[in-house]
């Protein structure tokens, strides 16, 4: 399902990519990455997080080595929010489609992923982000969002097999 909602991402912008950018403060915590506990599942999310590291797209280090060993201190718990708001934005065409198809589906798949991801287009006001099981969501960027590219995409994304698109639009009032 995931593949299949990136895929599908990824054809119906094809033409648009190059003019997208990516925000993302998206980190791989090394404690948890590959450590799901299904062999074929920690395999597939290793070999994701280390072409993401390799590229570029993706920061991997260790929580406890970073932020240290208790998680329900206040330290550790502003250390890490600090982390998700340690936000960069990136040329859509500063990585090939194959790493952003990568980055897409390890979003929504990689156990020990976090941060934020979204895929901005400046031109539309538009922002898309994968959600963290399948599927996109789109937030407008402002008054002047091209809500009719966000409603044409969540359409047509309704009609793929096992999808659903909820389109909910601001009270006027």
């Amino acid at each position: 399902m995931e593949e299949s909602a990136v895929d599908f991402f990824m054809r119906y912008f094809r033409n648009d990519l190059e003019y997208f950018v990516i925000a993302s403060s998206v980190h791989a915590n090394s404690d948890e990455v590959g450590h799901y506990g299904d062999a074929a599942d920690d395999q597939r999310d290793s070999d994701l997080i280390q072409g993401l590291v390799q590229s570029g797209l993706v920061r991997q280090f260790s929580y406890k080595k970073r932020f240290g060993r208790d998680p329900s201190s206040q330290k550790y718990t502003e250390s890490v929010e600090k982390e998700w708001s340690d936000i960069s934005l990136i040329n859509g065409d500063d990585f090939s489609i194959v790493c952003i198809r990568s980055l897409l589906v390890a979003k929504m798949v990689v156990y020990g992923l976090y941060g934020h991801c979204f895929i901005m287009a400046p031109d539309w006001q538009l922002a898309f982000y994968p959600h963290d099981d399948f599927g996109f969501g789109v937030i407008g960027l402002g008054d002047d969002a091209n809500v009719r590219v966000a409603h044409d995409f969540l359409a047509q994304a309704d009609h793929l097999p096992g999808m659903h698109s909820s389109i909910r639009m601001p009270s006027t009032s």
